[in-house]
């Protein structure tokens, strides 16, 4: 599911939170040393998420968030902000040459470079 996250409305953060879970607590996040990454290069979307992103003479950028029951893609288009969320148990995720995410047959590829520390404890904590 993509949402317009643009401007805080409570009924998206309700369909979010049930899909994925809550935010984590701040000491939760400082346990678990973080739950965001670094903005990544998106070198390759599908199809049906190109209407959301930049158009290809523009870099794309992206961010993870993690989730208790998922993870959310933060990305920009134009001033809108959207949020691709992605619950664990729909989550294919591949990660050798570079780092692909896909989701109910959609799917986003990033580049290197990527924090490797972070990808693996997002892969960790989605085995659980």
């Amino acid at each position: 599911m993509i949402f317009d996250t643009s401007y805080s409305d409570k009924e998206t953060t309700r369909k979010i939170n049930l899909s994925v879970g809550p935010p984590f607590s701040w000491k939760q996040r400082w346990k678990m040393g973080g739950i965001g990454s670094r903005r990544m290069t998106v070198s390759a979307i599908s199809e049906d998420l190109k209407p959301y992103m930049n158009a290809d003479h523009y870099v794309s950028t992206a961010s993870i968030e993690l989730r208790p029951k998922g993870i959310i893609v933060h990305f920009r288009h134009k001033l809108q902000v959207y949020s691709w969320i992605m619950p664990y148990n729909d989550l294919k995720i591949e990660y050798e040459h570079s780092l692909r995410f896909e989701s109910k047959g959609k799917y986003i590829r990033f580049d290197r470079p990527y924090n490797e520390r972070f990808i693996n404890r997002m892969i960790d904590f989605s085995k659980f």
